[in-house]
């Protein structure tokens, strides 16, 4: 069976999330990891201000091989890096013990992930990479899949996603006229304004479209 594990790991600890650093502030959230061939292809949004110099930043460093924006939506954007594939940290061994990346974003602390593996015996070699690597994470919560949450999996919310959506009914957000802001919302979430913008329309996206099913042509 599935399981759900979710841990945290210093920036300095996590190489490609070191690399991702730059003067620029920007909020950082992994998409997926894709292995092509014997590189570990990363894509992941960048919300903020300053792409190019960030562009610019993040493709000096000697472990990223090339960078690319994809697509871009106001204050965010889409991309591609073609990780080193000499590289051998974190992102390698979700990876190779084929973890899929379900949520995985910049904090205070660090960085949180909360990856899917196919089953325990890939839980534990991700374990083994980790000690042998010396690659020092912080396990949270660890479940099956079934436990996870009734509402997330029927519209495929994350779970930021699923507690910014909550909050925002609760405080009144999508009422007429709002009793509340962003700014309140992201203060109570303890995350920046730009990052309770995506996750909000993310999620009320992803609800949407579940309970009104509409063809992507349209």
């Amino acid at each position: 069976m599935s399981v759900i594990v979710e841990f945290t790991i210093a920036t300095e600890e996590f190489v490609f999330g070191s690399a991702l650093e730059t003067v620029e502030h920007m909020e950082i959230e992994l998409e997926a990891i894709v292995p092509v061939g014997g590189q570990v292809v990363p894509y992941f949004w960048a919300t903020g201000e300053g792409f190019e110099a960030f562009e610019h930043h993040v493709g000096s460093d000697s472990d990223i091989e090339s960078i690319s924006q994809i697509d871009r939506l106001d204050g965010t954007a889409l991309y591609r890096a073609v990780w080193s594939s000499g590289a051998d940290g974190l992102l390698r061994g979700l990876a190779e013990t084929e973890a899929v990346v379900l949520e995985a974003m910049t904090t205070e602390a660090g960085w949180y992930f909360r990856v899917r593996f196919p089953g325990n015996k890939e839980v534990k070699r991700f374990s083994e990479y980790c000690t042998e690597r010396s690659i020092s994470i912080r396990v949270g919560r660890v479940h099956p899949l079934a436990e996870a949450s009734r509402a997330g999996r029927r519209f495929e919310l994350t779970p930021g996603q699923h507690e910014a959506i909550v909050l925002a009914v609760r405080r009144g957000y999508f009422e007429v006229p709002r009793e509340t802001d962003l700014s309140a919302i992201a203060d109570e979430l303890g995350i920046s304004q730009q990052a309770a913008s995506e996750r909000v329309r993310r999620g009320a996206n992803a609800v949407l479209r579940a309970a009104l099913p509409i063809p992507r042509s349209e």
